[in-house]
């Protein structure tokens, strides 16, 4: 980008200074017609200058707009600020402008030139129109100047050059012949020859497009404020998961380390161009998988690699009580699919029954039939942003033969069940209450089976058995007694015991209690 350099203590400006202040001395004395065309003569030089410090903004503001057109987010503050800078400078110069015109008209009527003067020495036009009653330019020329200045310093916000645009644009009263003017326009343009009033006024014109220049240029500078300077770059790959299973994809983003927040990379992946940083690479079997590329940034390239592994699919569906279902009971199952929170976790079932969610990775599968043989549970989930599913199949199994008992609590407050041989009468007598009972209970499963009926058979000494039936799974008084009064020795079955499986079907019990009673 193009940069403006100005001077303000060159040659060429020392000696229009000079200049300015010698013909400003000799007014004090006389006004001669050789000190009117000398501030001819600077007020050309003045013109020349202030029309090259123009151009040579127009290109600095010009260059601004090419780099914002080139990258809007990192430009576009500074090129706004520009654009506002120029505003505000034209308006005041050709306010000036305006001014110069007037004055020079009011000396030499309507068809005055400010570029051919007649009345250079005309003392009177400068005040009327600068200085009039109510009507004078002169104030409202200060209260522009001094808003200008002001507003350029907020854009610089750099000391040194705020006490420099104070320097050269200030307003305050200067000492005329010793003493203080009562005010800035008065002692500018109070009985002022024409020439030497529209020489100040084109300086003026002078001093604000320095003014801008500086301020442009300051902008310029701001453009590369806050940037983050490296000298190495590199491209990195930051995958969501460096394992995925067989069937899911595999995303990743790839990042440029220190690249300008502000500018857009091109991103390859092999030779295809992305549409922005992501990418997502199908994946099928198992095993190491390498994906390569390159980001390109300013013209550069910047190759990246990374690796992942494929795995076979870890989601898990596992019964907590065997490897295989039940029917007709609910299965407490655990399930869990990785990268899946459990409460966005859907399961299903294909066949009969159903599953539940209980709580977290906890389901119930339940409802199944037998004659299904196999059921087949579907696993849905959300897994990077996409939507995948698995399915597990079980076999289904009958419920095992439940086992009638009889059941007594031990001094010490353990319940015991009895299934068959020799008990304590004392026992025995406890059990009665509770009456006979069946249940599936092999250390895993733990399923009751309501007795609907039994029968107590006792045998005579003629080896005869005199049957004692129950209607439920009470022992009726009769049985009670009967018991109460054996003694020790005596043996008795309960058998014909029926009972209701899960699903509320009557079922024969295969085995029968063989009961012995013992002290």
């Amino acid at each position: 980008m193009a940069r403006l350099a100005n001077n303000p203590n060159s040659p060429r400006q020392k000696m229009i200074n000079l200049m300015y202040l010698v013909f400003i001395a000799l007014l004090a004395l006389n006004v001669s017609s050789e000190v009117l065309e000398g501030f001819e003569l600077v007020e050309n030089s003045l013109r020349t200058s202030t029309k090259n410090a123009t151009q040579r903004n127009e290109e600095v503001l010009s260059n601004l707009g090419k780099a914002f057109a080139e990258n809007e987010a990192k430009v576009g503050e500074w090129f706004g600020k520009g654009l506002e800078v120029k505003k505000q400078t034209d308006d005041l110069y050709n306010y000036i402008n305006e001014l110069k015109i007037r004055i020079v008209k009011e000396a030499d009527g309507k068809k005055g030139d400010v570029e051919n003067i007649i009345q250079k020495d005309n003392l009177e036009a400068s005040s009327r129109v600068m200085l009039a009653p109510f009507i004078g330019e002169g104030e409202k020329l200060r209260e522009h100047i001094e808003s200008y200045r002001n507003n350029m310093s907020e854009m610089v916000a750099d000391s040194g050059k705020q006490s420099m645009f104070e320097l050269i644009l200030s307003t305050d009263p200067p000492k005329k012949k010793g003493i203080i003017a009562h005010s800035w326009e008065s002692a500018l343009f109070e009985n002022m020859p024409v020439a030497a009033a529209v020489t100040l006024l084109t300086k003026l014109q002078s001093d604000i497009r320095f003014v801008e220049s500086e301020t442009l240029t300051t902008l310029v500078n701001n453009v590369d404020v806050g940037d983050y300077r490296v000298n190495v770059l590199n491209a990195f790959v930051i995958p969501k998961s460096q394992i995925v299973t067989s069937g899911m994809p595999f995303e990743a983003q790839i990042v440029l380390a220190a690249v300008d927040s502000t500018k857009r990379p091109e991103y390859f992946l092999g030779e295809t161009r992305l549409k922005d940083n992501t990418f997502i690479v199908n994946t099928s079997g198992v095993g190491e998988r390498t994906v390569a590329g390159r980001v390109v940034a300013d013209g550069v390239a910047y190759p990246f690699e990374t690796k992942f592994s494929v795995t076979e699919s870890s989601a898990t569906v596992a019964p907590l009580l065997m490897e295989f279902l039940y029917e007709s009971i609910d299965n407490p199952i655990r399930i869990a699919m990785p990268g899946v929170p459990s409460g966005s976790l859907t399961a299903s079932l294909k066949g009969t029954g159903k599953i539940i969610q209980k709580e977290g990775n906890l389901w119930t599968v339940s409802g199944l039939s037998i004659a299904s043989e196999k059921v087949e549970i579907v696993l849905s989930g959300n897994v990077g942003g996409r939507m995948t599913s698995e399915s597990i199949t079980y076999k289904v199994r009958s419920l095992p033969d439940p086992q009638a008992y009889l059941s007594y609590t031990e001094t010490e407050g353990r319940i015991r069940k009895f299934t068959t041989g020799s008990i304590a009468k004392r026992n025995l007598v406890a059990a009665l209450e509770n009456g006979v009972q069946a249940a599936i209970d092999d250390g895993i499963l733990n399923v009751a089976h309501p007795v609907t009926e039994f029968t107590l058979r006792r045998y005579d000494n003629r080896g005869i058995s005199i049957p004692y039936p129950s209607t439920n799974g009470n022992f009726t008084q009769e049985q009670k007694d009967l018991i109460k009064g054996m003694s020790t020795g005596t043996s008795f079955i309960i058998s014909d015991i029926k009972a209701l499986d899960p699903a509320g079907r009557p079922i024969g019990l295969k085995y029968a209690m063989e009961v012995r009673i013992t002290n």
